[in-house]
């Protein structure tokens, strides 16, 4: 009696813990997938990054010189990737955007880092940080795009303005 009630024990406790312990290993091995294949595309172009990120399936960085910022969405197997000169730059600002539940609930649909260039004619330049119809739920997507705003905006070359003499 004291044998079969032991078995049972185990096999109940194996069974809820062993799925928890399976979704973290998988979880940590699609990361590590997902910064071997951005390490291997970012070896080839031969920049070094001083800051850099990886989260679900994107990579962004900052070159350690300030002067390119890279990045890289997984999609498919198949890698989309950005590469910006911050020279060329005139500001980045984040854009968010709300969907309006019927309970007069807003959630966020999608977050997205545009940057603005100084020439006219090239278009802005989008990178999506967070969208609904790709993630079910937010994971730090927020502050995520802040802190990269942030290290943007310093990493961006201020314009001299100076004065003509008459």
């Amino acid at each position: 009696m004291k044998i079969s009630l032991v078995i049972i024990s185990t096999l109940l406790v194996l069974c809820v813990f062993v799925p928890f312990i399976i979704f973290i290993y998988n979880g940590t091995k699609n990361t590590l997938s997902i910064k071997k294949q951005a390490h291997l595309l970012i070896k080839n172009n031969g920049i070094i990054y001083s800051v850099k990120d990886v989260w679900r399936k994107n990579f962004i960085g900052i070159s350690s010189d300030n002067k390119t910022l890279t990045y890289i969405h997984f999609k498919l197997n198949k890698p989309f990737i950005i590469d910006i000169s911050l020279a060329d730059l005139k500001q980045c600002h984040i854009i968010k955007n709300y969907n309006n539940g019927t309970n007069k609930t807003t959630s966020l649909k999608s977050l997205d880092l545009e940057f603005i260039y100084k020439s006219a004619s090239k278009p802005n330049t989008i990178i999506n940080f967070f969208n609904v119809d790709d993630d079910l739920n937010e994971d730090f997507e927020w502050q995520r795009i802040e802190k990269w705003q942030q290290l943007i905006k310093a990493s961006i070359p201020q314009q001299i303005i100076s004065k003509i003499a008459s």
